[in-house]
């Protein structure tokens, strides 16, 4: 099972790349984020592991007990 869905996982990363190159690019808009190709899914990408890397350090830095903390006396 974990196997299936780490494979779902790259078929839609690499079906939304794919869909970043194929789409055309809107010539109205001269941002330079714009005239990059599947630049969004990739700014979603990197900003999802940020996002988890944060949380797993507020994680350990904030909820995790040391591991005599119920032993103290």
């Amino acid at each position: 099972m974990n196997k299936l869905r780490w494979a779902l996982l790259v078929v839609s990363a690499v079906i939304s790349l794919a869909a970043g190159f194929a789409t055309p690019h809107d010539a109205a808009h001269e941002e330079w984020w714009n005239r990059i190709p599947a630049f969004f899914a990739l700014f979603g990408f990197i900003g999802c592991i940020v996002i988890i890397f944060f949380a797993k350090s507020l994680g350990e830095l904030f909820l995790r007990k040391r591991e005599d903390y119920y032993d103290a006396d």
